[in-house]
């Protein structure tokens, strides 16, 4: 992948970038690789040196890593600790932040907009999957917690309604049975080793206003998941309602995908 500097930041900026030091080891994916859309990971690979991203689109990783860096060297407990464990012969490999007694933590460095809503599925199914690396090699955990450092939490908004009080927010996460977790990892292993990659879903792709409800009498609704159309009408004491699918908006496609322009999916849907 070619890094660009099309806004001019500074040298040092790139050479960061650069030198930002993720592996995976001599895994065939990693934990988070699993968790990414398989369609998305699949043209990656097969289009990696033609992709570009800018510098200015990186540099939350770099404030991600120095966030890191400072707290391993404050915590109690096994920081950063990468480890391995294998799923129907796929080599699969993690990081973990903090493992402390029988208890891991994840740091993420983010918007305090993650905080005013439910739990990301994806960090949860994260943070399930590390516990069960940990117990593939001879450890136990029993609790998860994930601590969100929000980067743009402003002081004088502490006092609104849903807003945090402080700009370090832990959110305790579901530990799953370990039939789950191991089910969970077998499923995503299948899906990315499958020979047919499946195309990206709703939730993959960001969509934005993918359902409406229909409500007589009343103002019809626009919702993202259906999760939430079905809680809306469920709010709802009198009238009729039902749920039909609408084209939504694609955040992830139109803006934030690398590999959109290669994406048979993305790219098909542009002459309809």
């Amino acid at each position: 992948m070619e890094l660009t500097n099309e806004y001019g930041a500074p040298d040092v900026f790139l050479k960061a970038v650069r030198g930002h030091p993720y592996s995976k080891g001599d895994a065939d994916f990693s934990v988070t690789g699993l968790l990414q859309a398989p369609q998305i990971a699949r043209l990656k690979k097969q289009h990696w040196n033609h992709l570009k991203s800018d510098v200015r689109d990186e540099i939350w990783k770099l404030l991600g890593t120095g966030v890191h860096a400072v707290l391993e060297g404050h915590a109690s407990g096994v920081t950063e600790m990468r480890l391995f464990s294998e799923c129907d012969g796929i080599k699969i490999s993690g990081a973990i932040d903090l493992i402390d007694g029988t208890h891991l933590t994840d740091y993420k460095v983010t918007s305090v907009w993650t905080t005013k809503r439910d739990l990301n599925p994806n960090w949860e199914a994260q943070l399930n999957l590390y516990a069960w690396l940990v117990e593939q090699n001879g450890g136990e955990v029993e609790s998860l917690t994930i601590v969100v450092v929000c980067r743009d939490w402003v002081k004088s908004r502490a006092d609104q309604d849903g807003y945090p009080d402080s700009p370090i927010v832990p959110m305790p996460v579901p530990l799953w049975p370990f039939s789950k977790r191991e089910e969970f990892i077998a499923e995503r292993v299948r899906i990315h080793t499958a020979e047919n990659t499946l195309p990206c879903t709703n939730e993959d792709r960001w969509a934005r206003n993918a359902y409406e409800v229909v409500s007589t009498p009343g103002r019809n609704k626009k919702f993202n998941t259906i999760e939430e159309a079905v809680a809306h009408i469920n709010r709802q004491k009198k009238g009729s309602h039902s749920i039909k699918d609408i084209k939504p908006t694609y955040v992830r496609c139109e803006g934030w995908c690398e590999v959109a322009d290669f994406c048979p999916q993305w790219q098909g849907e542009q002459g309809e």
